[in-house]
């Protein structure tokens, strides 16, 4: 009698989870699902608004779509879009919903800020369809706003963040992007300025420089450069005339910038010209110049002012100003791009160094499992950081170039005192030679590059050394039995 009491208490407690999870749980998942979707104004598919309006008292916004993701404005003028924005935009406008009804029949619109509304939407859709629904005031409490579907009158309340999405001056919806590209996809930049050329083109994931003689460029810094190209933002738009301008710049720019981008080898290319205060219109003379007092005081009181440089996108009409932080960036000499390192190699790739210095030839390898470091055929096993001392010692910067050098004996190249190849499997990585000692450091030079480096002396002294140098210390030994 108690195992069929039991049973049946086990049956009961499962009947009530069951009518707590479907009932409750699931249940109260559809029922809430169900009140959202009758609560939602209108069902739309973002991706099929082709235009979407924009209307206050003060103006008309209008945007088009031209591509899946793309989208230009056409009123109050036809301008580069922020397609992030209007994309923003579509999604908001296709997923409003209505909190409540607040009146099924409003006999005067005006109460609630609704006529003339505070700003309306329009948009139409693909298959032609249009929407169009009003926003007004806020209600007394703040919390939301009063909203009526174009063409009737039922007044009903959405969420203030459901109106305010829509609340946009034509600032808002511009193009802001300096130049729009996807960095990863650059395969080429050519910048230049005043401090000069340099060409740049990116093979296997690495940046090279291009001139009359290839050098490998610092990839992180390129990357720098390009990722401030990829993010800066416009700081205003130039409104003027440029035809009622002496000059902005653009036949002598003080940054010019080309990135070739994608399989299609799209060119993206930014041009900078004067600095703002420079802009004179035809006839204006340059004011004179003040004292240095009066000098000093002015720029004392504008340091907070932000230096702008009018610069244009080729692909597009308007000019624009950015901010001299972004020209600071961008104003780069060749040797501020070049790869400074003494060598450049895929470190975690490498699993073989054959080192040959003072002390003799030593041979190092990745024991099995790509674990530990090994020395010489009998693979005694060696201390990590210091095996790892010697890639550490080949990618410091070196001190100095010699671009053009002579004879390798000079440098004391031609029998050096310290060599070092990697390898990955069979393939050599790199080959790197020192030889005499130099002013500041030591001569050094990695093979396939026609200059010279200059290292520091540490960097031969992790280099030179004995193979005891590199050995594990032998465990201790176990104690004697005690007898």
């Amino acid at each position: 009698m108690r195992f069929r009491g039991t049973i049946l208490l086990l049956l009961l407690c499962a009947g009530v989870a069951g009518y707590l999870y479907f009932y409750e749980i699931k249940g109260g998942e559809k029922r809430e699902k169900a009140k959202q979707e009758e609560n939602r104004i209108w069902k739309v598919d973002s991706n099929s608004i082709q235009q979407i309006d924009l209307i206050t008292p003060e103006e008309r916004l209008t945007a088009l779509r031209t591509g899946e993701k793309t989208w230009k404005l056409t009123a109050p003028r036809a301008l580069d879009a922020d397609a992030d924005e209007l994309n923003r935009i579509a999604g908001s406008a296709a997923e409003i919903n209505r909190e409540s009804v607040l009146e099924p029949n409003a006999t005067d619109l005006s109460r609630f800020g609704l006529n003339p509304a505070q700003v309306s939407l329009q948009f139409k859709t693909k298959d032609g369809k249009e929407y169009k629904i009003r926003f007004g005031n806020t209600n007394p409490t703040g919390s939301s706003t009063y909203g009526a579907i174009e063409g009737k009158n039922e007044v009903f309340m959405v969420a203030n963040f459901t109106a305010s999405a829509f609340r946009k001056k034509l600032e808002d919806l511009r193009n802001h992007s300096v130049l729009s590209f996807e960095q990863a996809e650059a395969q080429t930049l050519d910048l230049k300025s005043g401090k000069g050329d340099a060409p740049l083109v990116k093979e296997s994931d690495k940046w090279w420089i291009q001139g009359n003689e290839r050098w490998a460029a610092d990839s992180s810094a390129v990357s720098g450069i390009l990722s401030s190209l990829a993010t800066a933002r416009v700081k205003e738009f130039f409104e003027g005339n440029p035809e009622d301008y002496a000059t902005l710049g653009f036949e002598k720019p003080m940054v010019d910038a080309k990135v070739t981008v994608g399989k299609n080898k799209a060119i993206k290319h930014l041009t900078i010209g004067l600095e703002k205060s420079q802009l004179l219109k035809k006839g204006e003379k340059k004011p004179k110049p003040q004292n240095a007092a009066k000098d000093e005081k002015k720029s004392d009181s504008s340091s907070s002012t932000p230096e702008l440089y009018i610069a244009k996108d080729e692909s597009r009409a308007e000019l624009f100003f950015v901010e001299k932080d972004l020209v600071d960036k961008l104003l780069k000499e060749t040797k501020d791009l070049r790869d400074k390192a003494f060598a450049s190699f895929p470190r975690w790739d490498i699993d073989s160094i054959a080192l040959t210095n003072s002390s003799g030839a030593l041979s190092f390898s990745k024991a099995e499992g790509g674990g530990d470091w090994v020395v010489g055929d009998g693979k005694k096993k060696c201390k990590w950081d210091a095996v790892n001392g010697i890639l550490d010692a080949l990618e410091k910067p070196v001190k100095e170039f010699v671009d053009k050098p002579g004879a390798l004996p000079t440098y004391g190249l031609d029998q050096p005192a310290v060599r070092v190849v990697l390898k990955q499997g069979g393939t050599v990585k790199a080959e790197c030679a020192l030889g005499k000692a130099a002013k500041d450091g030591v001569y050094a030079q990695v093979r396939g590059e026609s200059f010279v480096k200059i290292v520091d002396k540490e960097t031969l002294d992790k280099l030179d050394k004995r193979e005891a140098d590199f050995l594990e210390p032998p465990a201790p030994a176990a104690p004697a039995p005690k007898k």
